[in-house]
């Protein structure tokens, strides 16, 4: 290998049968193709995983995949990616028996363990196999072992945290499961930093049933930067662009009058896209609202506009107007702030820490703007102190907050339409039961303890809304999501490239994966020149816009970036990989590496047969809400997918073309293009007959 400069040129792998550590020296070519993230991890996870495991069993492999730039203090590179085959998002039990296979699953998160993962001297973390026992990973500059975790099983995250410091010293970070996880809980994730969460996919209960506590890291490892002194002038020059945005006393002024613009926003039919055109402003906007309110500042918006839904999609304003709402919107909850938080390289800090003694806690994390609506309008409560009760408490136990509010909800019309009874919510805490309502708060976090224990109905519910559907009968038309993975709160009837995205991405229902309309709110275009997407509600156009935002964010997603830097101005992206890497690269190039990734994402899908079109009626408007600011709307995404796999390089049904496969060096990809199942044959025949 020839000289590495700004990444660590390792990974580690760790087998928990064989109770193995082996380390991995990748090609340089490798990273080039993948970059970080994952992008690493697809690579490496779609080349050795078996076809078709059980995402339960040992056979499943996870990764701990940092950004590619993180650990090199470049701005806003602090996240880092938990991927594997996702439990809640394949196909359910198959016809002969056996649990069926999982889709490709990601999820994303910020605060310190990212560069911790670097600082130990490694690119990614695989762990594969499963222990007969608990277990954690621990790794300093000495030693990389497997200890025993029964100490710390059982244990939230707080507990465990405190127990691993007091062990290993204050200095370690960690990452691990809480008790959803380790209940195997479909919707549960990773936790580190006390509340950032890699969140979606379910890969928390991947390495619950590894019986995998916890990665703990203390190393003091650095990358070698090829040009020290460029790349820390970019630094300097791009936060000192981005300090002088934030003293910006005009923007200040129009960010306390947001939500008085709200109704005027609704009436003439403004998009929240809107600031994302204005260049000037929005590269102004953004930064400062995120750093006074983070995303608590969308909360009256969004709701105003029609973007978060109600009553678990089937209600409107009309239901749950903002005067309901004003308890959460981000001037109350600045009231509880005790300071600002933010993640490593971050000059914006978009994040708080709350004073909770008023509510009974010690210091919590700020919830952001999901889990307020998850917990607010999506299930009609207006109560505070719930949602910040509820944002701890699925922080300590590893919960996707998002999932858990749509499982909260669809249990809420389960109640409303006499499918389940005070007797099914029997639990130790409430021998006789208890009985979840609508506007109801009081029962909301009582739900939510028998779901992450499987306690009752919390057993069935704590595999998301589709599977409890299949054993709830007649509450099918009550589980929303796409694909199996309960629907984030901005709704796809508003914006229907984010619906596109819903329904098309590897990993479905998730906000952040590429939608247009979504990526477009802030302005995004002046990130980097010559990106050019916009939002549309023409067919063509949207499908072509879809498949650029898609190619962008995987290499994006891959360098570890956080989302809201594209809406902060101009980023000297590729003269900081200069710098770093002394590599020369230029947008085309970037986008053929996030096409790339895609590619072998969406592969990963068709192989393990996971391509579906799967999303709830109510959430794409059949029948269409009657009033508010969707109403009428009804969406038609189908043809629309057909027009993005089109753009992007696939089939009609979303398998990749074998054509596209070799142009994006992908050729060990076509030996599973017959393997991708639950595809009409000749289609299949079509993939392998088409040119190269």
């Amino acid at each position: 290998m020839s000289d590495i400069y700004g990444y660590m040129g390792k990974i580690l792998w760790v087998d928990l049968t064989k109770k193995e550590l082996k380390e991995e020296k990748p090609d340089e070519e490798i990273y080039r193709k993948y970059l970080g993230g994952y992008g690493l991890g697809v690579y490496y996870i779609y080349s050795r995983l078996k076809p078709k495991c059980d995402p339960l069993g040992p056979d499943n492999i996870i990764g701990f995949c940092p950004g590619l730039m993180t650990g090199n203090a470049a701005p806003f590179t602090g996240r880092y990616m938990v991927c594997g085959k996702s439990p809640l998002t394949g196909k359910g039990p198959l016809e002969d028996g056996s649990k069926g296979t999982g889709g490709w699953g990601d999820a994303n998160s910020g605060g310190y363990f990212s560069p911790a993962i670097k600082r130990a001297g490694y690119d990614a973390i695989f762990i594969t196999g499963s222990s007969d026992k608990p277990v954690y990973l621990y790794i300093d500059d000495e030693r990389k072992e497997l200890i025993d975790a029964d100490n710390i099983w059982g244990k939230n995250f707080k507990e465990a945290d405190k127990i691993l410091k007091e062990k290993h010293g204050k200095i370690c970070k960690t990452a691990m499961i809480g008790v959803g996880g380790e209940n195997q809980v479909l919707v549960s994730g990773i936790v580190n930093d006390d509340g950032r969460i890699a969140a979606r996919s379910g890969l928390g209960a991947v390495l619950g049933a590894k019986k995998f506590k916890c990665i703990c890291l203390k190393g003091k490892k650095r990358t070698v930067i090829k040009d020290k002194e460029k790349a820390k002038e970019l630094s300097k020059s791009y936060n000192k662009q981005l300090r002088k945005k934030l003293n910006d006393k005009l923007i200040k002024i129009i960010l306390k009058q947001a939500s008085n613009f709200t109704g005027l926003m609704r009436t003439i039919n403004i998009p929240l896209s809107i600031a994302g055109k204005i260049t000037s402003i929005g590269t102004k906007l953004f930064p400062n609202f995120l750093r006074e309110y983070g995303t608590t500042w969308f909360t009256d918006i969004c709701l105003g506009l029609g973007d978060s839904p109600v009553k678990n999609f089937k209600g409107s304003i009309k239901d749950f107007p903002q005067k309901k709402s004003k308890n959460f919107t981000y001037d109350r909850i600045e009231e509880y702030k005790e300071k600002r938080y933010g993640c490593y390289s971050c000059p914006v800090q978009c994040g708080a820490i709350l004073d909770g003694s008023q509510f009974g806690l010690a210091e919590t994390h700020r919830p952001e703007y999901e889990t307020i609506q998850a917990f607010g309008s999506l299930v009609m409560n207006e109560d505070l102190e719930v949602i910040i009760k509820v944002n701890e408490y699925l922080n300590m136990t590893g919960v996707d907050s998002i999932s858990a509010g749509g499982i909260v909800a669809y249990t809420l019309e389960c109640v409303e339409n006499g499918l389940l009874k005070k007797e099914d919510f029997k639990c130790e805490e409430y021998p006789d039961g208890f009985l979840p309502t609508w506007e109801h708060s009081e029962n909301i976090l009582p739900l939510l303890k028998i779901i992450v224990n499987r306690e009752g109905i919390g057993d069935v519910l704590a595999n998301g809304v589709k599977e409890a559907s299949k054993h709830i009968p007649n509450s099918e038309q009550f589980a929303i999501n796409a694909n199996g993975q309960e629907l984030p709160l901005h709704d796809q009837r508003l914006m229907q490239g984010l619906g596109l995205s819903y329904l098309t991405d590897p990993t479905p229902g998730r906000h952040t994966a590429a939608g247009t309309e979504f990526m477009s709110m802030g302005p995004i275009n002046a990130f980097v020149k010559g990106l050019d997407v916009s939002a549309s509600k023409k067919p063509q156009k949207l499908a072509k816009n879809q498949a650029r935002i898609a190619k962008f964010a995987q290499a994006f997603n891959a360098m570890g970036l956080c989302i809201f830097s594209a809406w902060c101005g101009h980023y000297p992206l590729f003269e900081f990989m200069d710098a770093f890497f002394g590599w020369t690269m230029d947008l085309d190039e970037f986008l053929e590496i996030g096409w790339r990734i895609q590619t072998l994402r969406q592969m990963f899908n068709a192989r393990e047969g996971a391509i579906r079109h799967e999303v709830s009626k109510r959430a794409i408007g059949d029948p269409p809400l009657t009033e508010g600011p969707l109403k009428k709307v009804s969406l038609d995404l189908e043809e629309k997918a057909q027009l993005y796999y089109d753009s992007i390089g696939f089939t009609k049904t979303g398998i990749p073309k074998k054509d596209t496969l070799n142009r994006l060096n992908l050729k060990f990809c076509v030996k599973d293009l017959n393997d991708a199942i639950g595809r009409p044959e000749p289609l299949v025949n079509e993939y392998l007959e088409s040119k190269d």
